[in-house]
């Protein structure tokens, strides 16, 4: 079923603690991970993670945009992470990474940049719950949504079939939701569109519901 993972990164960084409070029907929480390297940004550390943890059930998933995702795994296990997901770019060997988040007994995945093959992945169909697809690049236009995923998502689908979770990171807003699903996504994170309004738990229920109703639209073609 079509979910949304709402990026954390995106609310009010000096008050979490209320933010969180006040989210009501939120099926799951995103945390990216960035370290200044793999990408420009940083944002949260692992005290960070461990004190989000602490004040909410929702269940967390954690995207690494790191240089050394292996650091990370069991700090973010112990800290109650759900699902975590890193990226093929900067991993050697990435069933190493899978296979250590795993033994914590959580849900794995890879992701991938814009520029990155979808072919990427095929080695590890078998050994991954989730692939985040990067759907933005910081570019001379910003963090706009590259129309041109589509096709990769379409090419994810066929080769991980319906088992697997694919979510599209990235420019996702109410224009473009339904493009993303009908390409084969069943998940997107998204940010500004949810803590950038006056009341996310209402933002956050209105996309889901318009993404459902997307996402009955695809099913009942292909009956």
């Amino acid at each position: 079923m079509f979910t949304i993972s709402p990026s954390l990164y995106s609310a009010d960084l000096l008050d979490l603690r209320e933010v969180i409070g006040k989210l009501k029907g939120f099926e799951h929480l995103h945390l990216d991970i960035d370290d200044g390297n793999f990408v420009r940004g940083i944002s949260f550390g692992m005290e960070v993670v461990k004190g989000v943890a602490e004040c909410t059930e929702i269940p967390l998933d954690a995207h690494l945009e790191v240089l050394n995702p292996m650091e990370y795994v069991e700090p973010l296990c112990e800290a109650g992470v759900e699902m975590i997901c890193a990226h093929v770019e900067s991993l050697d060997f990435p069933s190493l990474f899978l296979g250590s988040v795993h033994q914590y007994g959580k849900k794995a995945g890879l992701a991938l940049n814009v520029k990155t093959p979808i072919e990427f992945i095929e080695p590890y169909v078998d050994r991954i719950e989730q692939l985040i697809l990067v759907s933005c690049e910081a570019d001379a236009e910003g963090l706009k949504f590259q129309t041109g995923v589509l096709k990769k998502i379409s090419k994810a689908r066929k080769i991980l079939g319906k088992n697997t979770r694919i979510w599209v990171d990235g420019g996702i807003n109410e224009d473009n939701l339904k493009d993303v699903i009908v390409a084969g996504a069943d998940g997107v994170v998204i940010g500004r569109a949810v803590f950038g309004s006056n009341n996310p738990s209402e933002s956050y229920a209105r996309l889901l519901a318009l993404g459902r109703k997307y996402e009955k639209g695809v099913i009942k073609n292909e009956i």
